[in-house]
């Protein structure tokens, strides 16, 4: 079961296994989703997962601290995007490499000590509820539209630092209003994906398998009908009859920073397809969603795995929570099933 406040998937470099599964629970996870990791099987998770929010390091992990500063270099050459947050347990001298790469330190003498290592340096960011809510609720819709006989069910929403690519496929469509400025990105693996695609009409009578052009095209709607439902119930909240570009205004003053909508500054993307790497070529961390398509008739699934980066603008204040509860409480808009023109 999943709830609208995003957690952060981490990996737990810790020797003592105890430590590490109650680093894992609910309770002792500050809104962690924890991954154990050993020491030998370290170069294999940073493979599998590709959506880390961060990583919590024991200062003796491997057995002593020169052990654990050499996982430390090894992280930031590897994943220098993920903040890596140290677990002390003395007060002694550290390694070189200790005391530079961690983003910070908690002591587990003092548990208050690591949420706020957590606030500062995972969660850094504050999605409304009412957001998140509304992202989810837009995209499922659209997702149902377009897959009327796929069950579709979504991922507890996280907090993701990575700038690792998922999948072969991915789109982009920029998104902005008042309170922010920045990328919707939905990505997907190739095979699973076509194989719950309808055969398409072809010569004569026949069908034909569906191929990556119809992927591509069905990816793309997908992204543009959600980018327009969007824009619609966020940019619409200020943009509303009768108030012009007044209510804009106001938005932007109350978003502060110099209102960024007129500033257009622009910051290039940097993809570099060998290593799977996307940057937006800011720090902030992503809102990410996924949502699993399955076929009830052959249980194959497929993941779409959404982002919304906002790397060019952010204000929680920005946001009029009011409005989006209002938008929410109207009920889910209605799909028609056309394209928004952009």
């Amino acid at each position: 079961m999943n709830t609208n406040k995003p957690v952060s998937k981490v990996l737990l470099l810790e020797s003592d296994s105890a430590r590490a599964l109650a680093l894992a629970q609910p309770d002792a996870g500050q809104r962690l989703m924890g991954v154990p990791v050993r020491r030998d099987a370290l170069a294999a998770a940073l493979h599998t997962h590709y959506d880390l929010g961060g990583v919590l390091l024991g200062e003796d992990f491997g057995g002593s601290p020169d052990a654990a500063a050499a996982v430390a270099v090894a992280l930031e050459v590897a994943r220098p995007e993920l903040p890596i947050v140290l677990r002390r347990t003395t007060d002694g001298e550290l390694p070189e490499a200790l005391r530079r790469v961690p983003r910070a330190s908690w002591n587990e003498r003092e548990p208050q000590s690591l949420q706020a290592a957590l606030d500062a340096h995972v969660f850094s960011q504050d999605y409304p509820d009412p957001l998140v809510d509304g992202i989810a609720d837009m995209t499922l819709g659209r997702l149902r539209g377009l897959f009327p006989d796929l069950e579709v069910n979504w991922d507890t929403p996280s907090i993701v630092r990575d700038r690792i690519i998922f999948g072969e496929v991915l789109t982009l469509i920029p998104i902005e209003t008042a309170w922010c400025r920045g990328w919707l990105l939905m990505q997907t693996e190739e095979t699973p994906l076509i194989d719950m695609l309808a055969p398409r009409e072809g010569r004569g009578a026949r069908e034909e398998a569906s191929d990556f052009r119809d992927l591509n095209g069905v990816l793309g709607e997908l992204t543009n009908l959600v980018w327009g439902a969007f824009r619609n119930r966020y940019l619409g909240n200020a943009r509303n009859a009768g108030a012009g570009d007044k209510a804009v205004d106001k938005a932007v003053d109350k978003a502060g920073d110099g209102g960024w909508v007129r500033a257009q500054v622009q910051v290039p993307l940097l993809i570099n397809h060998r290593r799977r790497y996307l940057s937006f070529g800011s720090d902030n961390p992503q809102l990410c969603i996924k949502y699993r398509l399955m076929c009830p008739k052959t249980g194959r699934e497929a993941v779409i795995d959404q982002r919304f980066v906002f790397s060019l603008g952010w204000s929680r204040e920005g946001f009029d929570e009011t409005a989006a509860l209002a938008a929410a409480a109207a009920g889910p808009e209605p799909v028609s099933g056309e394209l928004e023109l952009f």
